[in-house]
């Protein structure tokens, strides 16, 4: 048994490393930490082992305080890697959480103690069945559904492995409660090694937490290269280049990122040197019932809406940002962050984690809250989805109609709220409303015709509203053309946006 001692401050050592030499063979990896509880989101847990292979990676929160190393993932707490313990010098890390510090500890300092035994204990909140980094792997074209359709999921979520209070398995309990289909976990700094089995597809994700904003990027299949660095670095000057060169290492790798609520309180994105040649998701609804929310997400859509008049092609998606309990509310708000709220839905050929990714860089994405969508457009007799760019040849686009067919249903689930959908189509920026039939209690149609009028660049995109609740959903543009804007960079854009 061994037991580090690590002294936190603000201004002192993000990044401190002790070593432990494990000399003889043992069959599992016991780790307690002694943490004032009123600090323990501060701090990450990160160890290595003997061969430089990443063993547990966590932010300490609210999860468990003994965490186990085994031998798969029912036998290894969550942020673990399972396997052997190897024989040599393992590194154990704690990494002081610089956005929280910076928020919360003030002048205060604390300690945290760590043991280091392989005393027999029971993993309280394991891995999970499925096993991302070891033998089997995460599959990116296992099938759940071969059905060709809309299907409901949340970009945006936490759990206890980092600043979340929901576990993995209670997380999937209310997501199915949600009727979710997909899911994607998405933790400050770190993922997840694995996850137990669920009807839900679930999907690895993270969120690049910096000083200079939050990005999400989905579908990674092991760590961003320069995740330490970022949790080392941040609030330094170097937190640009380690931001731009994770966004390059997700291109190249075919991962999606997506920049998150970019107006929200102490939040948003300032990043301003961020190409917007480089943009292709931006989060334009994160947790409504946040009481920040509201400004920053009409915000988030009026920038998007702008993008679009500059000619650049950048999808809309949603994201709960749900961290608390289900029966939690933030303050002054009149129901709970759950997942799934807002949703985000995706139109797939079936069901897959690869599909999904694929659907979603080209857009066919809508964002909705309090009710489901369907839209699909018609042109020249081909059928188009949001996100779709429609090709069109001499002058036809002044002969033949637009025509899209809209459907929206109120959940059942709407916490007793009598809500009425008013639906707009914003083309090129102008905003008109358009009737909707009320077909029963629960459902609305309408079938839109509108036409081109541009020959270079144009864009349509629906919306829905209510009086008493306000955003209902958001559609991603149709669009066909092309235009060049002199604008460069994110910041750029924003400074134009904000005084036009």
């Amino acid at each position: 048994m061994e037991t580090l001692i690590y002294h936190i401050e603000n201004g002192g050592s993000t990044w401190q490393e002790r070593t432990v030499d494990v000399s003889s063979p043992i069959k599992i990896m016991n780790i307690k930490i002694n943490i004032p509880k009123e600090y323990a989101l501060l701090c990450y847990i990160i160890v290595k082992d003997s061969n430089g292979k990443f063993r547990m990676f966590r932010e300490i929160g609210y999860g468990p305080r003994t965490l186990i190393i085994g031998n798969d993932g029912m036998h290894t707490t969550a942020g673990g890697t399972a396997g052997d313990i190897p024989i040599g010098r393992w590194k154990f890390i704690i990494c002081a959480f610089r956005e929280y510090v910076m928020q919360r500890l003030g002048k205060n300092s604390f300690n945290v103690k760590v043991t280091i035994s392989d005393d027999i204990s029971s993993v309280k909140e394991p891995v999970g069945e499925q096993d991302w980094v070891g033998n089997k792997e995460f599959d990116i074209d296992k099938n759940y559904s071969d059905k060709s359709r809309w299907y409901k999921g949340d970009f945006h979520t936490h759990t206890r492995l980092s600043d979340g209070k929901e576990t993995t398995r209670s997380a999937m309990k209310k997501a199915e409660q949600m009727g979710m289909d997909f899911y994607i976990p998405t933790e400050h700094n770190v993922l997840h090694t694995g996850w137990p089995e669920a009807k839900v597809m679930v999907v690895p994700g993270v969120e690049i937490t910096t000083s200079l904003g939050h990005f999400n990027i989905f579908g990674c299949l092991g760590m961003p290269g320069r995740l330490t660095h970022i949790l080392k670095h941040d609030g330094e000057d170097r937190i640009s280049q380690e931001v731009e060169y994770t966004i390059r290492e997700a291109d190249e790798k075919e991962w999606l990122w997506s920049i998150n609520h970019p107006f929200l309180h102490i939040w948003k994105w300032t990043y301003f040197d961020l190409k917007l040649k480089n943009l292709r998701l931006m989060e334009i609804i994160n947790d409504p019932t946040y009481e920040y929310a509201k400004k920053a997400n009409e915000d988030a859509i009026s920038f998007i809406d702008f993008l679009w008049q500059q000619g650049f092609r950048v999808f809309g998606l949603g994201g709960s940002d749900s961290h608390n309990l289900i029966d939690e509310r933030y303050e002054g708000a009149d129901e709970p962050s759950v997942p799934g709220d807002p949703a985000t839905l995706v139109y797939m050929d079936g069901m897959t984690p690869s599909k999904l990714l694929k659907a979603v860089s080209k857009g066919h994405v809508i964002v909705a809250r309090y009710i489901t969508m369907e839209v699909y457009f018609l042109f020249e007799n081909k059928k188009y989805l949001p996100g779709d760019r429609i090709e069109i040849t001499g002058d036809s686009e002044f002969k033949n109609d637009i025509v899209a067919s809209v459907t929206i249903k109120i959940n059942e689930e709407t916490y007793g709220k009598n809500i009425i959908p008013e639906l707009c189509l914003i083309e090129n920026g102008v905003k008109r409303e358009v009737w909707l039939e009320k077909r029963d209690e629960r459902t609305y149609m309408a079938d839109v015709v509108t036409n081109w009028h541009s020959i270079e660049w144009e864009w349509k995109r629906f919306e829905v509203l209510s009086k008493d609740y306000g955003f209902l959903g958001y559609v991603n543009p149709i669009f066909h053309g092309r235009k060049k804007s002199k604008l460069k960079t994110f910041g750029e854009a924003v400074q134009l946006w904000r005084g036009q």
